[in-house]
């Protein structure tokens, strides 16, 4: 069997409801020159008899013995991936025609780049949104600094990446469940540069049972991101605490003040925040106004990495 140019890699669990629109989306593309991989985490729905039902010859459907999670679900996608190109989807998203098409072409055209990120067309509540980001290249260190400072989205359905590169930093980190997809590319940025897509390639569907709206386990997802990254806390402090207070003004904001006091508990052991409230208004204010200013084409074009006085 010949290899394939892109591997498409669906990591579910328990997506019975939503896996069959992701899958024909694919099938759906306008390049037929793909393999579908998905892994079923261990799903306890009907997830299994929806798989044995498929037919086509370019789909592989394996099951993972015990729930691996999401990273390490998609791990396993990553090494049973033939092509040299792989892009992700979640399986309660969709692709739109050209998913596979528009990023295979900048990806062969430049190999400086090892990952892209697209645009996409978002629905909360079945309300369509258009998500779109700039027509953007970044150097190895600035797209690092991006990723690292969250100055531009990344949700795992927008990710194509280079398969070797993505293996030789040892794919998804197994021990984190939120921010995976971010803290992948961190390290992958090590390996070459990132580009940005302005066409909207893909649809969000939002839910709320969904791992994009678990604010409850926010907190706890920080802490554990920053476990793999401690060049938060031992380089970009301000930036830490933004991060960490953003959660906790969110809580208060949505009137979830139980969360609130457990969460800064949590965050404050973590050494996320401190004691000094107005030291840290003042770092909130800081880095949102950076982040603010950052946010135009023109500016991100012109990182080159983080600001003097944070370093």
């Amino acid at each position: 069997m010949s290899e394939p140019r892109i591997s498409v890699v669906i990591a579910t669990y328990n997506r019975a409801g939503t896996l069959p629109r992701a899958v024909a989306s694919v099938l759906a593309q306008d390049d037929a020159d793909f393999e579908l991989i998905i892994i079923d985490d261990a799903s306890t729905d009907d997830t299994t008899a929806y798989l044995t039902s498929l037919t086509d010859p370019r789909i592989v459907a394996r099951r993972a013995q015990s729930n691996l999670g999401p990273s390490g679900a998609r791990n396993f996608g990553l090494e049973l991936a033939r092509a040299p190109l792989v892009a992700f989807l979640d399986s309660d998203d969709a692709y739109l025609p050209h998913r596979l098409s528009v990023p295979l072409a900048v990806l062969t055209a430049d190999p400086s780049l090892v990952c892209t990120l697209s645009s996409a067309l978002k629905y909360d509540r079945g309300v369509p949104r258009e998500a779109r980001i700039p027509d953007i290249s970044f150097s190895p260190p600035a797209f690092e600094w991006a990723l690292t400072c969250d100055l531009i989205p990344v949700e795992a359905t927008s990710i194509t990446v280079r398969r070797d590169a993505a293996l030789a930093i040892g794919g998804f980190h197994g021990a984190l469940r939120l921010t995976e997809d971010r803290e992948f590319l961190i390290r992958l940025a090590k390996r070459g540069g990132g580009r940005l897509l302005p066409d909207m390639l893909w649809e969000k569907f939002w839910s709320d049972e969904g791992l994009s709206a678990q604010w409850n386990k926010a907190a706890a997802g920080l802490v554990a991101y920053v476990r793999q990254r401690p060049e938060y806390l031992s380089r970009y402090p301000k930036l830490a605490s933004y991060l960490a207070t953003k959660i906790l003004v969110g809580h208060v904001r949505d009137r979830h003040y139980g969360a609130l006091w457990r969460d800064y508990s949590l965050l404050r052991g973590a050494g996320l925040v401190g004691v000094n409230p107005l030291r840290e208004i003042r770092d909130h204010r800081e880095v949102k106004h950076y982040r603010r200013a950052m946010s135009g084409a023109a500016a991100l074009a012109a990182i080159k990495g983080p600001p003097d006085s944070w370093r």
